[in-house]
């Protein structure tokens, strides 16, 4: 008897533009963790049919040209509550772990020389960032990337600007280890540790069938404390949520721009802002992993290499990209024809995602 293969399920239906745009907007699910369930094939279309009514339009808010439920869909903020916060299922999040990764983050004996810790770099005071085009090497030559905030990254699907780790627990142990950053040895640091009586309640909370500082709790109760970490809610996230009068006239043309002409979203789509894949954008022949927008206005200077000073600086960038450039990835391979005043609409709308409301 032939046994008939079945297909995987296709959330597209076939259709090879809603492919690409699936392609484009869904994010990659994390590995280690269970993946999201794949989106139907009506959320497809609707991507699908946003492009086709945005494509050619001229410019005007989201609402008049009648898209806006389909972004709202596309952007909308999840539950973010700590239950509801994605973890792998050996590294459940609990209160206890973050409580302790927090004291772990800005605790210096991680580092070799005892004066450094994860919160030298990522500065809450700056969205986790630390305000330079890169990061202070440790013999203040080595040419390190641009700090990364850590916002929402529990929903990201790889780390570091080129992508090397697939977890926060694969993450973590880097910067710890590596000899520019905090260059720490893990004996040196378990030592450490051992002898602190006051770090022992902690660990016996967070880790109560093996309450020992060792490496492997050390990095869980940092990735539980990364993971915990979730952008303010902001004046977009309002509009998404159906306050259409929370962004300006001028911002929701920048959004129009946004999602159409200046094809910003092929790259930072849903509500975290990004693709979490690597792309080629002229800076270097490496493919750098697409940054979140959230945290924008405490994140500068921008890009992988700190090279861009401000978001007109950025939009300045991929207007400029030569179109027969091979180097590129395809999707920034487009024309982005922006007037002054698109320019202007724009940023007004990038920055919006970022700000509280009053």
């Amino acid at each position: 008897m032939q046994l008939i293969k079945r297909r995987p399920f296709d959330p597209t239906g076939g259709c090879f533009l809603a492919q690409a745009c699936y392609a484009r907007l869904m994010p990659a699910a994390p590995s280690r963790l269970t993946p999201p369930s794949s989106p139907s094939r009506s959320t497809a279309l609707k991507i699908c049919l946003a492009f086709f009514l945005i494509a050619a339009a001229p410019i005007k808010t989201a609402s008049a040209d009648g898209t806006l439920p389909i972004w709202r869909e596309i952007f909308a903020r999840p539950p973010t509550g700590i239950s509801q916060i994605p973890a792998p299922p050996d590294n459940p999040l609990t209160r206890e772990k973050i409580r302790l990764g927090q004291t772990l983050f800005a605790d210096t004996r991680l580092s070799g020389a005892g004066n450094r810790s994860c919160a030298t770099c990522h500065d809450a005071d700056r969205d986790y960032t630390d305000g330079r085009a890169r990061a202070k090497p440790i013999d203040g030559k080595t040419r390190l990337a641009n700090t990364p905030t850590l916002f929402n990254l529990a929903w990201a699907g790889r780390f570091f600007w080129d992508g090397r780790a697939n977890s926060l627990e694969e993450q973590a142990p880097f910067p710890i280890e590596h000899p520019q950053e905090m260059a720490g040895s893990w004996g040196a640091i378990l030592s450490r540790l051992s002898a602190d009586r006051a770090l022992d309640e902690q660990l016996r909370k967070a880790f109560p069938h093996n309450p020992e500082p060792t490496k492997a709790n050390i990095v869980a109760a940092l990735a539980s404390f990364e993971r915990s970490l979730v952008s303010p809610l902001t004046r977009f996230d309002e509009f998404v949520s159906g306050k259409t009068a929370s962004l300006s006239r001028l911002e929701q043309q920048g959004f129009a721009l946004f999602v159409g002409k200046a094809g910003c979203v092929s790259c930072h789509s849903g509500w975290r802002f990004t693709d979490d894949r690597l792309h080629r954008t002229g800076l270097s022949r490496q493919a750098m992993k697409t940054p979140t927008l959230r945290g924008l206005s405490s994140t500068a200077p921008f890009m992988h290499d700190g090279s861009r000073n401000s978001i007109r600086e950025v939009i300045a960038h991929y207007a400029g990209l030569p179109q027969d450039d091979p180097t590129l990835s395809p999707n920034l391979i487009r024309p982005m024809q922006l007037s002054a005043y698109d320019t202007m609409a724009l940023i007004a709308f990038i920055k919006s995602i970022d700000e509280r409301s009053p």
